[in-house]
């Protein structure tokens, strides 16, 4: 295990409110066709081929305001982007956090560590170039980064981080962290100290595939939490695993339920979300399932978990190529989109053949899915970016702009991950009136 304390000086960039360009923002209907009854505002636009491989909505300075935190590539950036009265401002937070070039910056998290009531940021990295992945907790006062701990363990030899699962697992007072990182398949847990000045760092499980997603959650509503991960990027092996924890908050050392694919399909690759998609006060576990790599059919399908396996309650897409790519990882959520007191599905698609070698259909878009109890859905069309614009983006729902009401954020990419571009934050509100569907 190496514990290391980044010197502030090569991640701070101070109140560096973005310049890289001095014609205006375009409108959002510049950038893609919006689905009616929906508004939207272009947030910001920035000279990388990634605005986010991970969008966050959470008060990053302790201000009592929500931001919009997001990070991506070639330069593993992390970027905030506040409403101020009626302008959004750009901070750039950090810049070379992978502290190699091209890199990625994949995840970005919001939450209290050690219970002092004040926020810190949780970032993980992508090493294009081979090495560890780094894992950073970092503080800011919304102008500039106040404080930097981080650590690139030893017993970790991946190198691209898949999501943080953030939960106090021992009951100490203090969260503990998980994440799954593609490669190896190495589980990695991070334990912080109250003062927030070291790290440890364990490998706590090792999966037989690419660790592809990280998630603590109720999922089979028993009034206890459980660690879900998606083990894959292998032929015909994609499984999402299920574990329990003991008393002491540690990790079976088995998974409770392994799926393996749908319907006795084997499948390369799979992703999922967990949330109350049918809004009958009770957890189903969203799961998208792609067969083949290089094929771009996803199945997307909302499962009941229970003690010893799971139950399909609404079969959203079968072999669908409307998703693109079918990764979705950071990608999906759950969650009152549209402020009419019921959750949805919010997916974004994913279209970068350039650097998974895979043809696409460039697609971009964002889809809404609104599942009832019998399981029958609806689909709608939300954002369907210009390919000259966007070929992705990665999504969060939340209150962005401090108005009381939940907003849909995007953060576009296109091109190839390893060099500059040009790419986007978009904000999306909805209006009054009844949305239409395309499905």
């Amino acid at each position: 295990m190496r514990i290391t304390l980044v010197a502030l000086s090569m991640l701070f960039t101070g109140w560096a409110v973005a310049a890289e360009y001095s014609a205006p923002l375009p409108s959002v209907t510049d950038l893609a066709v919006i689905e009616p009854g929906w508004q939207g505002t272009v947030v910001a636009r920035v000279d990388q081929s990634y605005a986010g491989w991970d969008v966050e909505i959470g008060d990053a300075d302790n201000d009592g305001k929500n931001e919009i935190l997001t990070t991506g590539c070639p330069d593993s950036r992390l970027y905030m982007f506040k409403k101020r009265a009626a302008q959004w401002e750009t901070v750039m937070l950090g810049d070379n956090l992978a502290q190699d070039q091209p890199a990625m910056g994949l995840v970005v998290r919001v939450a209290d560590l050690n219970g002092d009531g004040k926020n810190e940021i949780l970032l993980g990295t992508g090493q294009e170039k081979g090495g560890t992945a780094w894992f950073h907790v970092l503080s800011t006062d919304g102008k500039k980064l106040t404080s930097t701990l981080s650590c690139r363990p030893e017993c970790n030899k991946s190198s691209f981080t898949h999501d943080f699962a953030i939960h106090d697992l021992n009951g100490d007072g203090i969260k503990e962290v998980i994440s799954a990182y593609c490669g190896g398949g190495e589980i990695i847990r991070y334990d912080v100290n109250k003062s927030l000045t070291a790290i440890a760092a364990r490998k706590i499980h090792q999966l037989s595939g690419s660790g592809e997603e990280s998630i603590i959650a109720d999922v089979d509503n028993d009034g206890k939490v459980e660690y879900l991960t998606a083990n894959g990027f292998r032929p015909g092996k994609a499984r999402v695993e299920i574990y329990d924890f003991d008393e002491k908050g540690e990790l079976a050392p088995e998974p409770r339920i392994a799926m393996a694919g749908y319907e006795g399909i084997g499948c390369f690759y799979t992703s999922f979300i967990v949330g109350d998609v049918n809004n009958d006060s009770k957890n189903e576990l969203i799961v998208g399932w792609k067969k083949e790599q290089k094929i771009n059919l996803c199945t997307l399908v909302a499962y009941r978990v229970n003690k010893t396996g799971v139950e399909p309650v609404a079969w959203l897409e079968r072999d669908t190529a409307d998703l693109d790519m079918g990764y979705f990882e950071k990608m999906m959520a759950v969650a009152d989109a549209d402020n009419d007191g019921k959750n949805e599905l919010l997916v974004s698609t994913r279209g970068d053949n350039v650097s998974e070698f895979i043809t696409s259909n460039h697609l971009g878009r964002a889809y809404i899915y609104r599942v009832a109890a019998d399981g029958k859905s609806t689909r709608e069309t939300l954002a369907d970016f210009r390919e000259e614009h966007a070929e992705s983006s990665w999504l969060a729902v939340g209150d962005a702009d401090n108005d009381g009401l939940n907003e849909v954020v995007l953060a576009t990419g296109k091109g190839d991950r390893t060099k500059p571009g040009v790419s986007y934050v978009v904000l999306l509100e909805r209006l009054g009136g009844v949305t239409k569907s395309d499905k």
